[in-house]
């Protein structure tokens, strides 16, 4: 496999890995907003709360993303499997 392909695939799974922790995270904020705010303000205030449940969980991945990268890329090395480097020197 070159490094091309193996590159490809790991932004492929990336990518599909911050969709799933977005999706989640935005669950688990309309989740607690259902069980807290949702409980006592009206209806009409749900649609702020759903934009500000998916600016959240974008902010929220985007950290989660961004730990993980960097976890991952001390573990296992990637700039030199992949053929990659985010610091240009």
């Amino acid at each position: 496999m070159t490094r091309g392909s193996r590159t490809l695939l790991f932004v492929l799974a990336a990518t599909a890995a911050n969709i799933l922790i977005t999706a989640a995270a935005f669950v688990l904020l309309l989740v607690l907003y259902g069980l807290s705010l949702g409980r006592i303000l009206p209806p009409g205030a749900a649609a702020p709360a759903i934009i500000l449940c998916f600016i959240a969980a974008v902010l929220l991945s985007a950290f989660v993303y961004k730990k993980g990268l960097d976890w991952a890329r001390k573990k296992w090395r990637l700039e030199e499997k992949l053929g990659f480097s985010p610091k240009r020197d």
